[in-house]
């Protein structure tokens, strides 16, 4: 089942012993919209948060990098030209405070899509790498 999220990042619902995952999704995204398509298909609860539209804050982005299971540089989409048209990007690509504030300010420039279980964040790139977190 998805579900409209207003929760994110260390805010999470519970059902009984159930906790929802969140999906942090870019309608306008195809491997966003497989990942929707995925969790749709899931037996697994999972909260969406449009993150375009209800932007992530520092804390909450800090948080889920802290999470991330894979290499940290991936949550950045840095081939994108809207990343090219900044002057002075000055981001880390080895720091999560460095990452999560760059975010904090530039939230369309998230690799997208992003799935939290509260245990670990995965990108979906491909998307198939979330498959084992909607089990």
């Amino acid at each position: 089942m998805v579900l409209d999220s207003v929760l994110y990042g260390n805010q999470f619902s519970v059902f009984g012993d159930i906790l929802l995952a969140i999906l942090y999704h870019n309608p306008r995204c195809s491997k966003s919209r497989e990942a929707l398509a995925l969790c749709e298909a899931s037996p697994q609860d999972v909260q969406v948060h449009a993150y375009l539209t209800k932007p992530l804050d520092y804390d909450t982005l800090h948080s889920l990098l802290s999470r991330l299971d894979g290499e940290l540089h991936l949550a950045i989409r840095w081939k994108d030209t809207s990343f090219k048209k900044i002057a002075n990007p000055d981001v880390d690509r080895t720091s999560i405070e460095s990452i999560a504030r760059f975010l904090s300010n530039n939230g369309h420039l998230m690799e997208r899509p992003w799935l939290d279980n509260g245990i670990s964040t995965r990108i979906g790139r491909p998307v198939e790498a979330l498959i084992d977190l909607l089990q």
